[in-house]
């Protein structure tokens, strides 16, 4: 598996693109100028310091010749050890004892009692003095120090480093004080460094049994909502020898990336593994907390077999596979399935519908097919009263005065490109006699250039599809800026398809930790190009259920309707 490839790549693109965005920072130390200005409080003399901007409490600890801790013990109320500095604050720096001292009006300000504080042993680093940064797959060394505006140097003599080579889900110290961590010539000298023992949050769990109501868990997971790290892996052929599926895997994944650098910067923490499994290898999943792909049904049932319990595996553009959701119990399908597809078309009929209209099914003669039985199967399931025809005798079963709602039943193969083309044509003529006509389709219909787009529109087409882009989005009108930004290219439909699910199932599992699956025909997602609204199967995998209605307009515009 080309992974090492992979990861280059999406390091390669994410960081150029975020190189510009921020510029290279040098760290200045502070300048710290000893206050003229002493009180007495207490019984004692201090130095009245105003903190200026860039001053630390390590820079003005060395200027003043005293220790941290003694700046925490002269200023209790301050609360300096959690809540750090503040510009103009005015800080109580004491005077040491054998230091020449001027003479001071007592008292100059309000005398307060000293607060004993607990004895605070001296150690080479405190936690007050770094936060912890875990390294992303795609940042180095100078990314990080540029991002929070230290120096390297800091970063590496703070953490005991021999080199400024970091690891994926490493664990640095990033100093809040850089100047104390800069100028240091060997490893010898960076003082030993206790690591934080962060205990493992206690997770409780509230959620109830799966056979108990849907509002009582889903108020339960709402509770529980937190901020998990995520652990995904992509699995997508991206040697394929068709050139086609080439580009479109490598838009596919171009989108999931954005989503993840967004997610990120929304403070998710992301951890993506990329695969080829173009040779049908598939990788150990028992760390990731989902997979997104394989794509072929092959690929999908080894991975499932392989890695059966260790993690969900998202089916991500094939509709075609949705039969596995019956057989195995950790694949979601993501893709509507077409007979969905089919269940709201007749729905959307249904709702339609007014005394008069006419419902007509037509037909390839003499062939049938799975995609015109569930049509057939779905219209006796609705009430509808309707009619069978072929393209040759439409007009006989016509209504005169009331809408014609008409439906074109066939597998949608390449055996059905004349069908549908002699279909449309003939209604498109039609049309113009009889101007009460409305065509329901699924979105496959979409896919034959051989069908000229003017008939559709002027047979109002209504379509029930699962995937449709709103242009007249804020969501999508920021994404497409940040696509192009990112990648100098326009975005396929591929491209919103990786964006989507990386986002729906990234937010699932961030913010309900291990437990996310169980939110998953619970929380409903509506995407940039495609929804979400998940159904659990007999076998415990699920399948896609959210459909976007979509009608062609006679003026030749496109409107999202659902």
């Amino acid at each position: 598996m080309n992974r090492k490839i992979i990861h280059i790549l999406a390091a390669s693109i994410l960081l150029a693109a975020s190189s510009t965005a921020v510029l290279a920072q040098e760290y200045i130390a502070p300048q710290v100028i000893i206050s003229k200005e002493k009180v007495r409080s207490g019984g004692k003399v201090y130095y009245s310091h105003v903190v200026q901007e860039r001053q630390t409490l390590y820079s003005i600890s060395k200027a003043y010749g005293v220790t941290i801790e003694e700046i925490y013990e002269a200023n209790p109320t301050l609360n300096l050890p959690t809540e750090g500095l503040k510009k103009n604050q005015i800080l109580m720096i004491p005077v040491k004892e054998g230091v020449q001292q001027e003479a001071v009006p007592s008292p100059a300000v309000e005398e307060t009692p000293k607060v004993q504080q607990p004895e605070v042993k001296a150690k080479a680093v405190d936690q007050d003095d770094y936060f912890i940064h875990k390294v992303k797959w795609f940042e180095d060394l100078d990314a990080i120090a540029k991002k929070y505006g230290v120096s390297k140097e800091s970063i590496i003599n703070i953490n005991g480093m021999t080199s400024d080579k970091v690891k994926r889900k490493q664990d640095l110290k990033i100093p809040r004080h850089p100047e104390a961590w800069e100028g240091r010539t060997s490893v010898a000298q960076v003082p030993e460094v206790i690591e934080p023992q962060e205990a493992e949050p206690e997770v409780r769990d509230t959620l109830k049994d799966e056979d108990d109501d849907k509002g009582g868990l889903l108020d339960d997971l709402f509770v529980r909502e937190g901020h998990h790290d995520v652990n995904i892996s992509i699995l997508l052929p991206f040697s394929s020898p068709r050139t086609g599926d080439k580009v479109s895997f490598m838009d596919f994944y171009s989108g999931a990336l954005l989503a993840a650098r967004t997610m990120g910067n929304q403070g998710t923490n992301i951890d993506v593994h990329t695969y080829d499994v173009t040779q049908g290898s598939v990788p150990d999943l028992s760390g990731s907390d989902f997979s997104i792909g394989p794509v072929s049904r092959a690929d999908i049932m080894k991975a499932s077999y392989h890695n059966r319990g260790s993690a969900w595996i998202v089916s991500p553009l094939d509709m075609q596979v949705e039969p596995l959701a019956d057989s195995l119990s950790n694949m979601i399908q993501a893709p509507t399935p077409t007979s969905v597809q089919i269940k709201d078309m007749v729905k959307w009929i249904r709702e339609d519908y007014r005394s008069g209209d006419k419902v007509i099914v037509i037909s390839p003669s003499g062939q049938k097919s799975s995609y015109s039985d569930t049509v057939l199967k779905e219209l006796e399931g609705s009430g509808l009263p309707y009619s069978a025809s072929t393209p040759g005798s439409i007009s006989s079963h016509m209504s005169a005065g009331g809408t014609n709602r008409v439906i074109l039943a066939c597998d949608y193969t390449d055996r059905s490109t004349v069908f549908l083309i002699e279909a449309v044509r003939n209604l498109y003529m039609l049309s113009s006699r009889k101007p009460n006509i409305v065509l329901y389709s699924t979105s496959k219909i979409r896919t034959y250039d051989q069908i000229d787009v003017e008939q559709l529109h002027k047979l109002n087409m209504h379509t029930c599809v699962t995937y449709f882009v709103d242009y007249g989005s804020k969501d999508v009108k920021d994404f497409l800026l940040q696509y192009r930004a990112l990648f100098k290219a326009e975005p396929s439909r591929s491209a919103y398809s990786g964006y989507d699910l990386m986002k729906y199932f990234t937010t699932l599992s961030s913010k309900y930790g291990r437990k996310w699956p169980k939110a998953l025909d619970r929380v409903d997602f509506t995407g940039l190009q495609s929804d979400f609204k998940l159904e659990r199967t007999a076998s415990g995998s699920f399948i896609n259920t959210a459909v976007r209605r979509v009608v062609y307009n006679p003026d030749y515009s496109v409107s999202l309707v659902k």
